[in-house]
């Protein structure tokens, strides 16, 4: 095989990986989504009483991480949501305290319901939930705008404290 050949060959194989990466992030650059750890079953607290100095806000820090990243981190901790609201997996059980990613693949914002809490998920974005419940096992519900039902997680104790 000639110099020329292998130069051909390699620069023919660098542009197939470049390719298939660019197919792997959706067709596009980074993605930046909402990362915001929630519970879906939240407890009612009494907040303390505040006193009359000017409490300061405290600003959100961005999430900078890029879909691969998010995708990296969570790997099977993520329920997709196509164009249709099809969920995939429909069924899949966790952990106490697992932290999953609610992954939207459409254009379109989708308000995914997780146990009944809403979370709004822009198009091409995400949002990390913390699944907590007082009574365990339990399944929780998964809806997806005006579809319901689309999923179903079941959510185990955690008896290995991990």
């Amino acid at each position: 095989m000639s110099k020329g050949m292998k130069k051909t060959w390699i620069i023919v194989l660098v542009i197939a990986i470049a390719i298939v990466l660019w197919l792997q992030n959706g067709g596009s650059g980074q993605y930046l989504g909402v990362n915001d750890s929630a519970s879906p079953a939240p407890e009612a607290t009494a907040a303390p009483a505040a006193k009359a100095s000017k409490p300061k806000a405290a600003a959100p820090t961005p999430d900078t991480r890029t879909y691969s990243q998010m995708v990296q981190q969570y790997g099977s901790n993520r329920i997709q949501f196509d164009d249709r609201c099809q969920a995939s997996p429909t069924s899949v059980t966790f952990k106490q305290g697992a932290s999953i990613m609610l992954d939207n693949r459409s254009t379109q914002g989708k308000t995914i319901t997780v146990a009944g809490k809403q979370y709004s998920v822009p198009g091409y974005g995400w949002q990390v939930v913390t699944l907590s419940s007082a009574s365990l096992p339990i399944n929780l519900i998964i809806g997806c705008n005006a579809a319901t039902n689309v999923g179903t997680i079941r959510l185990q104790a955690n008896i290995s404290g991990q």
